[in-house]
């Protein structure tokens, strides 16, 4: 319906929620929106906290997160298809374009474009900033995983990763503010894990099965079966000490990897015939994955065993996207965007899951 809202989640001694319609009136779909209330530091007078809402109109808004009030609008590329914090402060934005394939980096405080990153191929998918705030990282559906410089705007060096033309669908960076590495899911159902600072593929995982040539129709020559396509991953958080990653895809699979056995797969969690993985999100401080599928429900997994651990359903369409904080005590706070036109609350105690592991 091209609108924006603002949903504020409270927890106290129970859990309360707010929404707050968004002032500025959009001609085409919201795609993204990021806060940077993460990277903001105690003075705010210094990092001031926004809310950054992009469209495929080409708008790019910020707004106070606090009261919803619309502080700027921004002129970038046309179908943002991503916007990112810096990590230190949280007041430099980069915006992407599945149209053209720029991605854009804005000082928000004066609301100038300080760089315009050129060199993507077709569209762009994903993009952030490194966890040391001193690169820029965006991949595309020409199947690059680029490093940018973000003072000069100069490609520091290019991934090529997809095969047979397959593109980059999605894009995770270790929390650790000293790692350099990288993780994104293709279309081809390849995840690629790359180091940044030694410009080097250390390992690629096969999410899905490779594609039987006897079963490619003729005519498919080059073109990619959307089944398989990679379309979220993810690092096991630092607080872990565990070098584990995770991957879903189209294909139902939630898998769980373990880069000091060589990449090797720990444990594949299947959602059933049918039900594509979205989305997923670790716990940051216990090993659980969150996943949301095209079947509309929230599931919670071990990452230890790969056992399911509860499903979490009320979303009648699939789940475009969800968040998962910790709360007081090592529990959680899942919040749920869905296809059905509802944004759900979940509360979880993770305590209790995990008393006789």
């Amino acid at each position: 319906d091209d609108k924006a809202f603002l949903h504020k989640v409270t927890k106290t001694e129970s859990t309360t929620t707010e929404t707050i319609p968004l002032s500025y009136k959009h001609t085409d779909s919201v795609s993204c929106a990021a806060l940077n209330l993460p990277f903001v530091s105690a003075d705010l007078s210094k990092t001031p906290i926004y809310a950054a809402v992009g469209a495929y109109d080409g708008t790019i808004i910020i707004y106070d997160p606090i009261s919803g009030t619309k502080l700027k609008d921004l002129e970038g590329p046309n179908d943002i298809e991503f916007v990112s914090f810096h990590p230190k402060g949280g007041s430099v934005l980069l915006a992407g374009s599945s149209d053209d394939g720029t991605v854009w980096m804005y000082h928000l405080p004066t609301s100038k474009c300080m760089q315009v990153f050129v060199g993507h191929e077709s569209g762009v998918t994903a993009g952030t900033f490194t966890p040391d705030g001193k690169s820029v990282l965006s991949c595309g559906s020409d199947g690059t995983l680029r490093v940018w410089a973000p003072r000069t705007g100069v490609g520091k060096f290019v991934f090529r990763l997809g095969t047979k033309g397959a593109g980059l669908t999605c894009m995770a960076t270790n929390d650790n503010p000293d790692s350099h590495l990288v993780l994104v899911g293709a279309e081809d159902g390849i995840a690629h894990i790359c180091h940044i600072a030694s410009k080097k593929v250390i390992a690629s995982l096969q999410h899905a099965a490779e594609e039987n040539s006897e079963n490619q129709k003729e005519g498919d020559e080059g073109m990619e079966n959307p089944s398989r396509s990679v379309e979220t991953v993810g690092f096991a958080p630092s607080a872990l000490n565990l070098n584990w990653c995770a991957t879903g895809g189209i294909d139902g699979n939630l898998k769980i990897w373990d880069l000091n056995s060589n990449g090797a797969c720990r444990h594949t969690c299947r959602h059933g015939s049918g039900n594509g993985v979205t989305n997923l999100q670790w716990h940051p401080v216990h090993p659980i994955v969150f996943t949301g599928a095209t079947d509309g429900t929230i599931r919670i997994w071990d990452a230890r065993n790969g056992t399911l651990i509860k499903a979490l359903t009320g979303h009648t369409a699939l789940i475009n996207d969800l968040t998962v904080d910790a709360t007081e005590g090592g529990g959680a706070i899942i919040v749920s965007a869905s296809d059905d036109n509802s944004v759900r609350v979940f509360e979880i105690n993770s305590e209790n899951i995990f008393a006789n592991p």
